[in-house]
């Protein structure tokens, strides 16, 4: 019996142990060879990689570029309260049992499947400064055309949009699979007692929902701070300080050739989304404890 309870130990770790092998290496190994370049000056015209120290956070902290992007990416978080009421409503629209739901639920799906780059350059059409269709529609209604592309704020709310229309779809049928888990019978008592459609989704479906709610909400935030290939399409050729932190990394690594400085900036945006995720799964199981209650 002791070898047979040692074999059934090691068996899950058996079937665990490629994708551990895989994570070690393409996760762990390189986030530790991040760490250490962040620590070096590295560009690929030298022969040699110099440990500077702390010089790379030094001069990130001291430099302006990194506040405003920072800044912009804090911004750009206003994207997951409106892609929680979004995907919400339509999710209460599908599940409502209306004529048309699947058909309704195909086409709010779409721009999930569209490639972000698509998307982009679709949008970049739409609110294109001289004939794109969103200005040739506020000409038409008597006012002035706003320069979506090139000036702040509007650039970074034209990323945004792209963000918002591609996304909502995805979180959607995450609402949809949470609203299969409400109690019919709760609702069903709820309705016999008098409460109000609005009641019931207060007392009985959105505490139900709550998990679901926590779900989108933290993976919104990751996905609103790592955005890239909307900014890099939408608002290319834009400064640096219309831009995000994500765009900040790919400047310095890419075009700059600080790879040493990359590095630093990707651990601090990790260092962010870490607290800012921690932060938001706490506050959100203390209030889903608020409502259990």
């Amino acid at each position: 019996m002791p070898r047979l309870r040692r074999q059934h130990v090691f068996t899950p770790l058996a079937f665990l142990s490629p994708a551990l092998i895989v994570l070690g290496v393409f996760f762990l190994w390189s986030m530790g060879e991040v760490a250490w370049r962040s620590f070096t000056r590295w560009t690929p015209f030298s022969a040699t990689v110099e440990f500077v120290g702390l010089e790379n956070y030094r001069r990130i902290i001291a430099g302006e570029q990194f506040w405003t992007c920072l800044l912009n990416s804090i911004a750009y978080l206003l994207v997951t309260p409106v892609i929680l009421a979004l995907s919400l409503g339509a999710a209460l629209l599908v599940d409502a049992g209306l004529r048309g739901a699947r058909g309704l639920r195909l086409v709010l799906f779409l721009p999930v499947v569209t490639p972000t780059i698509v998307a982009a350059i679709a949008w970049s059409a739409l609110l294109r400064e001289d004939g794109g269709f969103i200005n040739t529609v506020l000409t038409g209604l008597g006012l002035d055309g706003v320069a979506w592309l090139t000036q702040r704020p509007w650039s970074l709310v034209s990323a945004m949009m792209v963000t918002v229309w591609k996304g909502f779809g995805f979180y959607m049928l995450v609402f949809l699979a949470g609203l299969v888990g409400v109690p019919a019978e709760l609702k069903e008592a709820a309705r016999l007692d008098g409460a109000s459609t609005i009641s019931v989704f207060r007392h009985v479906t959105l505490p139900a929902l709550w998990p679901s709610i926590t779900l989108v909400s933290v993976v919104s935030s990751i996905a609103a701070l790592k955005v890239f290939e909307e900014l890099f399409v939408t608002i290319k050729g834009t400064p640096p300080e219309h831009q995000t932190l994500v765009p900040l990394i790919y400047l310095e690594a890419f075009e700059r050739g600080e790879y040493g400085m990359a590095c630093a900036l990707g651990l601090m945006l990790f260092a962010f989304i870490l607290g800012l995720s921690l932060l938001n799964l706490r506050l959100s199981r203390r209030r889903e404890q608020e409502l259990a209650s």
